[in-house]
């Protein structure tokens, strides 16, 4: 499910990409994704006849909707100021951060094999990406960090849910929620931009399914594999990313990027093969 949930994050991203070129800005398509999610989120639960009711702490709650929104607005917001490839690498620390809490914080132990699978698809990925230092704009790097601490906030507040709780019924509050972030930002001078042509709303659709269906499993992956194993798989999707920008956009899989991937690849062997936890 971990591995199935990056890859659909990545069709995401590459979605993204096309419906900028039709002129969606970041900030509108962050709020109308979770606007359509949250419609779709509400209609399966009915559907499927769900209760709505959540046995969980409003902190933990408030704190998982605080992580998903500062993740979506980092993300996002950064490859206006910074080249995506900069900013995917200092996005995907945030495995390398969860390891530093649980072992500073929660004080729990971490594999020397989850270890060096963490350092090796990091590493994989600053091969694969590849990033221009001269860009190096102060705000752009602010708001890469900032996803990254709220993407380590999320997976590690969310961890923290009853193992009983339905993930359909967590997707559709704390998608939700984050839509009453996202209308609360609207208030500070952002503005919403439609898109230009019909596409982007086929784009923004299939973004918004694509976000059930990734979020779903990542919830589920969370309370199977935990924070640190999930966070980890997640570093497959920048491989996604720059597969799909190779067969749909038509950049350049040059023989760095090539090995980057195999790096990512390996870094994920290494670290499931020797996790009990997961080989169970």
């Amino acid at each position: 499910m971990a591995f199935f949930a990056a890859i659909f994050y990545g069709v995401n991203t590459t979605l993204s990409r096309l419906s900028y070129d039709v002129g969606t800005t970041p900030v509108s398509l962050t709020v109308y994704r979770f606007l359509m999610a949250g419609v779709m989120m509400v209609l399966i639960v009915l559907v499927l006849r769900k209760s709505w009711k959540m046995s969980v702490s409003p902190w933990i709650f408030s704190l998982c909707v605080l992580g998903l929104y500062i993740t979506s607005i980092g993300h996002l917001g950064a490859v206006q100021y910074i080249p995506v490839s900069m900013s995917a690498i200092i996005f995907y620390t945030f495995p390398l951060q969860i390891i530093a809490w649980k072992r500073l914080v929660n004080r729990q132990t971490v594999t020397r094999y989850e270890l060096t699978g963490f350092i090796l698809a990091f590493a994989g990925l600053a091969v694969a990406l590849g990033p221009t230092f001269q860009q190096l704009d102060p705000v752009g790097l602010a708001l890469a960090f900032s996803g990254s601490i709220g993407s380590a906030l999320f997976i590690l507040s969310y961890e923290k849910f009853p193992r009983g709780t339905d993930s359909y019924v967590d997707s559709m509050w704390i998608t939700l929620g984050t839509i009453v972030l996202c209308i609360i930002s609207l208030q500070f001078g952002f503005e919403l931009t439609p898109p230009r042509e019909n596409s982007g709303w086929f784009y923004m659709a299939a973004i918004a399914g694509c976000s059930i269906i990734a979020f779903v499993l990542s919830l589920r992956a969370i309370k199977k594999v935990g924070a640190a194993v999930f966070a980890l798989f997640l570093n497959f999707e920048p491989v996604v990313i720059l597969l799909l920008a190779w067969l749909v956009i038509g950049e350049d899989l040059t023989l760095a990027r090539i090995s980057g991937i195999a790096m990512v690849v390996m870094a994920l062997i290494i670290s499931h093969w020797r996790d009990p936890a997961v080989s169970e």
